[in-house]
């Protein structure tokens, strides 16, 4: 079954619509934001300082998250945003704080999905070439395309507003380039490598983990050049890239302390834990991200991916050892750094989630399609109908998973949008948590913010449970693993009390009623003593109970949840 460039390219564009199409739908039925999505908002475009000892308004709530109109383009201020929060570099950031200069004043979930969407665009082209290149063949790139792109990995990663669909762009761009580039052998020219350039620069500003990737497709590069003896295309290669990484350290030259000494580096790993919870923890993550990858590629069933991962390898063996068939070297560049960079990135991930390894998805998906295809072809006999068949069916197999998996990030109903009271109490802790919830108070007329020293007595317990369930030999440690990620690697930060501000609040005792947000972190029922016996409220009703750590997969995610976040109350007298 043969089809046309021009064809596969009309039906590129179909499966492209289609696949953007579905994200709109989920985003459009999202409600709520993960903490980091707020976090986007916040570090691209202000500078806003919350009380947190008093009390805000919706006005400061929404300067908190949005440019005004004498601070739109301020370029200045998201990058010393990025030096404060020394999390990530700042070109993602910069992306959308020029996509919401253009609305000032506004806060809506539709700026940063639009960046989201043309990178998602970009990248389901650019995963399409790369295919075309590997296999030689319009028809299955096609479906190595279509396979991912209506796929939950493809739908997660473009409605989750952070950088990690610019980060899947630049990473298969630098691959695409890389086999463009190979193909060029010796007819290769110093200014076909210059485009290598602005991917580097652009590729290490949007995300640390393009580092790896590009390392691993370029460590595949040297290896295979300096076998064919091409040192003069391979020079080229490895200047321009080595070009591009330094301008991006004299752009930002914070890297450096980021990666190495950063709460999201190698600093983040905390060896002074038992070496026995280390390994047992590593194998947890390992098989969190095995869930992970079922969830987003195999409809939500890890026996799915355990069996034709079996499947897999064991026709792989066959074709290598019986029928003598070695895969070609363009293979290879896809396999190493996919693989290598989803067990990496699975083993130092500071938390456990799909996004740190979004960006090996489109990669890992085209591989399990080509081998479907190969295993298809190979078992059927060929006829007229085989090839359309196998196309049929690599491309309907993603939609099975719509019954059973639902993106992460579009998150549950709630009744938390809609307000009992018209004022709002959060009591939290050092860790900072209201701003997780700055979307919900932007509905109160006043927000008053303040924190508790008393942590919740059954956290520690909490912990240890839940990772001795899931197979972490502990030793009572886990909880100190935990507080060290929770505090993003500053254990020692300080506590502060500023609980007592509510008894003697003037505003506060000329209100009847009042909504009251306690954090899972904090002591609740400590809170709820102090403002029936301090300030006066001497009744109270749940509105919205918090979730259990048995309804997450990862417990990080646990304290960033949206509406999952809080024990909320209404306080009346």
């Amino acid at each position: 079954m043969k089809i046309s460039e021009r064809v596969t390219r009309v039906f590129l564009a179909l499966i492209i619509i289609l696949s953007l199409g579905i994200s709109f739908g989920f985003e459009f039925s999202k409600q709520g934001f993960h903490e980091d999505e707020l976090l986007t908002y916040n570090l691209a475009n202000s500078s806003k300082k919350l009380n947190t000892s008093g009390w805000n308004t919706p006005e400061d709530m929404l300067e908190y998250l949005v440019p005004t109109e004498s601070n739109r383009f301020n370029y200045a201020q998201v990058y010393q945003n990025q030096i404060i929060d020394a999390s990530h570099p700042p070109f993602y950031y910069a992306l959308v704080h020029t996509v919401c200069s253009f609305f000032p004043n506004l806060f809506s979930k539709w700026l940063a999905f639009s960046i989201n969407v043309i990178a998602m665009a970009v990248s389901l082209v650019l995963l399409y070439k790369i295919a075309r290149r590997v296999c030689g063949n319009y028809l299955y790139a096609l479906v190595a395309a279509g396979g991912y792109a209506l796929s939950i990995a493809c739908f997660t990663t473009t409605i989750y507003l952070r950088m990690y669909a610019t980060l899947t762009c630049f990473v298969l761009a630098f691959l695409c380039l890389t086999l463009w580039y190979y193909d060029k052998g010796k007819e290769a020219k110093l200014v076909h490598a210059l485009p290598f350039l602005p991917v580097v620069t652009l590729g290490v500003l949007t995300q640390y983990y393009f580092i790896l990737f590009a390392g691993l497709t370029g460590l595949c590069f040297l290896i295979f050049k300096l076998r064919e003896k091409q040192i003069k295309q391979l020079i080229f290669y490895v200047a321009f890239c080595l070009v591009g990484a330094g301008l991006a350290l004299a752009i930002y030259p914070y890297i450096i302390s980021n990666v190495l000494g950063g709460n999201r580096g190698l600093g983040s790993l905390d060896l002074s834990i038992d070496p026995i919870t280390i390994f047992t923890y590593f194998i947890y993550k390992i098989g969190t991200y095995i869930q992970i990858l079922s969830k987003d590629l195999f409809i939500g069933l890890p026996a799915v991916w355990v069996g034709f991962t079996i499947v897999v390898l064991g026709f792989g063996a066959y074709f290598r050892f019986v029928k003598k068939r070695r895969l070609n070297r363009k293979a290879m560049f896809v396999i190493v750094p996919a693989l290598v960079y989803f067990i990496g990135i699975s083993l130092v991930s500071p938390f456990n989630s799909d996004r740190y390894v979004m960006a090996s998805l489109p990669l890992i998906s085209m591989l399990y399609t080509f081998a479907f295809i190969k295993i298809f072809t190979h078992i059927m006999p060929e006829n007229r109908l085989r090839n359309g068949v196998c196309m049929v069916l690599a491309l309907i197999a993603p939609l099975a998973a719509f019954p059973r998996v639902t993106p992460y990030y579009i998150y549950g109903k709630t009744n938390l949008y809609e307000p009992v009271t018209d004022n709002c109490l959060f009591v939290g802790t050092a860790m900072l948590e209201w701003n997780k919830c700055i979307d919900k108070f932007m509905l109160y007329d006043g927000t008053m913010i303040v924190q508790t020293e008393k942590m919740s007595p059954t956290l520690a317990n909490e912990l240890e449970s839940f990772a001795n369930s899931r197979g972490v030999i502990t030793n009572g440690k886990i909880s100190a693993f935990a507080d060290a990620y929770m505090n993003n690697g500053d254990v020692d930060r300080p506590e502060s009390e500023s609980l007592r501000v509510v008894a003697d609040d003037e505003k506060l005792k000329g209100l009847d009623e009042i909504t009251v947000y306690i954090s899972r972190l904090a002591d609740r029922e400590s809170v709820k003593a102090f403002l029936t016996n301090e300030a006066g409220f001497k009744h109270s009703e749940l509105i919205c109970e918090d979730y259990s750590f048995e309804q997450f997969y990862n417990w990080y995610d646990y304290f960033v949840e949206t509406e999952s976040y809080c024990n909320v109350y209404r306080f009346y007298r």
